[in-house]
């Protein structure tokens, strides 16, 4: 039987699409590693980076895309610098820090972006029937806030300068989202704050086995807002039912990006690009309760330039109305 040629361009696009909507793109044949730096150990970097290491090597098949955990936002930014990662995750505080040079950086950093992704939030549970009921109510408490080097820590520090208090009112304790935990199951720490996508997987089953309440957040917002770097802060909510809350909160939303090494090739970063933007029904199904970034929202990186490679990819991208 011979066919038609709407017939045969039917079929193809239907082998296209089975393939992944990325193999017109440049990217199959680019080669390398991809040292993907993510964050601790569960918590939704880490399993957001290992995704995307996986789906790397789908559209790119010949680039070794590895995850490197880390302790955050910070760590990752240094990763970056001293060569020991090559994209990384960041919160947009701790992203306009490192490319200004500000503390804790020594220096500008020189990194660029592959692209903007989800919001992140400050979450601040307690035991339910803690005698904290407000930020100022941390003073002289022991709060489990991220380990130095993490996004968590800097985002902590200044919610709480917002709130009146110094830092050294409160007693942070460095630990990782895992020890965090353990530390409020056991009694340690008073409070437990992490700045993340929502929701946490570890504290989800923590709310199974512990009452937990959250903070509300809201009124830090405007404070953060007007002082420099401010941009990066919007009002955002805490939802209660994945933790169990008796209600839901507000709280302080963090934008989040993707950075990379400036050096990196232009058909590594879009291919990667590709693999964020393009192969989102994969990444669902691999995390499902991971917010997937927008194309629209993407290219809202400054003052971090986008790396060449992002950009050309997105725009291709936007162009076509995706």
């Amino acid at each position: 039987m011979i066919l038609s040629r709407r017939r045969l361009l039917v079929g193809a696009g239907a082998l296209a699409a089975l393939v992944g909507c990325a193999t017109d793109d440049p990217f199959r044949d680019a080669r390398g590693r991809l040292r993907i730096a993510t964050g601790n150990r569960g918590a939704v970097f880490d399993r957001y980076g290992a995704a995307l290491a996986r789906e790397t090597t789908v559209v790119m098949p010949d680039v070794d895309a590895t995850e490197v955990l880390s302790r955050g936002s910070v760590d990752n930014a240094r990763l970056l610098v001293e060569g020991r990662a090559d994209v990384g995750f960041c919160l947009g505080d701790t992203a306009r820090l490192a490319f200004d040079g500000e503390p804790p950086f020594d220096r500008p950093a020189g990194l660029v972006a592959v692209g903007r992704l989800y919001d992140s939030f400050l979450q601040v549970v307690v035991p339910r029937d803690s005698a904290v009921r407000t930020v100022q109510d941390l003073d002289g408490r022991r709060v489990a806030a991220g380990q130095v080097g993490s996004g968590t820590r800097l985002v902590v520090e200044r919610c709480l300068a917002a709130a009146g208090l110094r830092t050294d009112a409160v007693d942070v304790e460095d630990l990782s989202l895992g020890d965090s935990v353990a530390a409020m199951e056991t009694g340690r720490v008073d409070a437990l704050a992490f700045v993340s996508g929502f929701p946490v997987p570890a504290l989800v089953e923590l709310g199974r086995r512990q009452a937990l309440r959250a903070l509300d957040l809201g009124d830090l917002v405007g404070v953060l807002a007007a002082r420099p770097g401010g941009e990066e802060y919007v009002a955002g909510p805490l939802p209660a039912a994945p933790y169990r809350l008796p209600e839901p909160v507000r709280t302080v939303s963090v934008k989040t990006y993707l950075l990379a090494r400036p050096n990196l090739a232009d058909d590594l970063v879009g291919g990667f690009a590709s693999v964020v933007f393009d192969r989102q029904e994969s990444l669902v199904r691999r995390v499902p309760d991971v917010r997937q970034p927008t194309l629209a929202a993407a290219m809202f990186t400054q003052p971090i330039p986008l790396h060449p490679g992002a950009e050309a990819f997105l725009r291709r991208r936007l162009d076509r109305g995706a």
